[in-house]
């Protein structure tokens, strides 16, 4: 049995002619710690999935595909190793593929001759992956947001965490300072002395996590790095930083002092919201120059010819969207006379991912005109 993960999919698309394809969206989160209903779960999924088949793909044998679902159903420790909130099974008569879905997606049995990939994308746009470093005026921490989980990254001994372990003897604040001259004697720092230097010791220190922070992880994970702190101190690190990966847009303007690791996850949920919100933009923003050179298609119909000959760079993507129809392939026709209703959309996904094409999910309400998907032409 095959366990794919993120980048699998074009390995999946690789298969899609080795059809007919089931694939189960079932949910793993609520029956977590019962295994007994995971399994009731599996098996009624399997029954509907038994029964489609046999109405959608008549000539097609069930034997390979039961013995499969019983294979995995029977393993305990598989069961154990996937608890998301949803996980996605996609088989054909060959073998069985799993995907854990993070974003919970709705329990459902898809038999087409081409593999149902629709929600394991929408997972995948969501999975938003950034570094978060929480900036104090003299201490610091790393969070890394990876596959939908934020964590708190463990520093090593000689990570710049705080501003005193790292200047040591360079720091210049924190004491009444003196120096003489002949003309005006003895001169003593003040108030607003002790302000400046220790302005420079931030300085000071914020150059030295900034390079820690490009050189140990950002310059490896090549993420986004985003920043949350007081407005002032991220005024400070962004005149200060050279890290290419430091968000411009994308910020949270509160001190983290105090800020567990719940309380942290919940404050950058706005954060991913912003960004999918911004990619949605960018998007549109494309469909509109596309559509001026007359190369966009907003038509679910008129895309089949084009997603068959490669000339899709990008497919979006209504999160609601249903169109009755299978495609086939092999001339381009469709079939909306259908024993069961089937969704056109998700065959012209996989027609265009397997020519190396772009997908995009975004919300029903943002689509510029009334329509299930918008085609963006290469030429």
């Amino acid at each position: 049995m095959d366990i794919l993960v993120k980048n699998d999919l074009t390995q999946l698309m690789q298969q899609r002619d080795a059809g007919p394809f089931i694939a189960i969206y079932l949910n793993t989160d609520a029956v977590l710690n019962d295994l007994n209903r995971r399994r009731l779960q599996l098996k009624q999924l399997v029954a509907t999935a038994e029964q489609q088949l046999a109405q959608r793909f008549p000539k097609a044998s069930w034997r390979p595909f039961k013995v499969q679902f019983d294979r995995l159903a029977a393993d305990n420790s598989w069961w154990l190793q996937h608890t998301g909130p949803h996980t996605g099974l996609i088989a054909n008569a060959q073998s069985l593929m799993a995907f854990d879905l993070q974003t919970p997606t709705e329990t459902q049995v898809i038999v087409n001759s081409m593999p149902a990939i629709r929600p394991i994308i929408a997972d995948r746009q969501q999975q938003f992956d950034f570094d978060l470093l929480a900036l104090s005026e003299d201490s610091m921490a790393l969070y890394q947001q990876r596959q939908g989980q934020l964590i708190l990254a463990p520093l090593p001994a000689d990570a710049p965490t705080d501003l005193k372990q790292t200047l040591g003897d360079e720091k210049r604040g924190g004491d009444l300072n003196f120096n003489s001259s002949p003309a005006h004697g003895v001169n003593y720092h003040g108030h607003n002395a002790k302000a400046e230097e220790r302005q420079i010791d931030q300085r000071n220190y914020y150059l030295q996590v900034d390079q820690y922070i490009l050189d140990h992880y950002s310059k490896q994970s090549q993420r986004p790095l985003i920043l949350i702190g007081l407005g002032h101190n991220q005024a400070v690190y962004r005149k200060l930083s050279k890290n290419p990966y430091l968000s411009q847009h994308l910020m949270l303007e509160q001190s983290p002092n105090g800020m567990d690791l719940t309380a942290m996850q919940a404050a950058v949920k706005p954060i991913q919201t912003k960004w999918h919100t911004q990619l949605t933009d960018i998007l549109l923003s494309r469909y509109d120059q596309a559509k001026s050179r007359q190369l966009a298609i907003d038509d679910p119909f008129d895309m089949i010819r084009p997603a068959l000959a490669g000339q899709i760079d990008t497919l979006i993507i209504a999160d609601d969207a249903q169109v009755s129809g299978t495609l086939h392939p092999s001339d381009g026709t469709v079939t909306t006379d259908l024993p069961l209703p089937d969704n056109l959309i998700d065959d012209l996904v996989d027609e265009v991912m397997s020519k190396q094409g772009q997908i995009r999910i975004i919300p029903a309400s943002r689509m510029p005109v009334e329509t299930a998907a918008l085609a963006l032409l290469r030429y």
